[in-house]
């Protein structure tokens, strides 16, 4: 009995012991709580969840809070632990306009995203700077979230935005130039 209780008392140490090198390190078992993490580290929030994609290297986490918008990165790391990534900070929504957006990257991985203040859009459309256009008709709510990959370690960047109606008339259109 007495070694029943030694192995008891060691495990429930080890598992004690788990939890606070988790907390310690900054790695968290499930995305959404590194998500809600970096919101509370960056007294954002707390957001709604929107939507929630998949890509090689983790989950985005596209949320609205109050008139602002945002898309997370949570990454994976050490097989099946997640840590915070970047982007948890929101973009006030501009009612003035009919789509509020931003774009970012992290290494080779591009996303573009936004608000839609406008419902005559049914369909967003990404130009990039090699003349690849990505097409998004499906909305997450009435947000969205383009995401891209360049090969080969070449750089590919947003060249612009455009959003249509049902009869494929131009609502909003944001060009840069390159």
């Amino acid at each position: 009995m007495n070694r029943l209780k030694k192995i008891i008392k060691n495990t429930i140490i080890l598992v004690i012991l788990f939890f606070i090198f988790l907390k310690s390190s900054g790695l968290y078992l499930i995305p959404l709580s590194a998500h809600k993490a970096s919101e509370r580290s960056a007294h954002y929030g707390p957001s709604e969840v929107v939507h929630i994609e998949d890509f090689d290297k983790g989950k985005y986490i596209l949320c609205k809070y109050d008139r602002w918008f945002s898309c997370n990165t949570i990454n994976k790391t050490l097989f099946f632990f997640w840590r915070i990534g970047n982007q948890v900070y929101g973009r006030e929504s501009d009612l003035s306009k009919a789509v509020s957006y931003t774009w970012s990257m992290s290494g080779d991985y591009y996303k573009a995203y936004g608000i839609i203040n406008d419902n005559r859009i049914k369909k967003i459309e990404v130009t990039l700077e090699n003349g690849d256009i990505l097409i998004q008709d499906g909305f997450y709510e009435d947000m969205f979230l383009v995401t891209w990959k360049s090969p080969n370690d070449s750089i590919i960047d947003f060249a612009g935005i455009r959003a249509y109606d049902e009869d494929s008339n131009i609502i909003f259109e944001d060009i840069y130039g390159y």
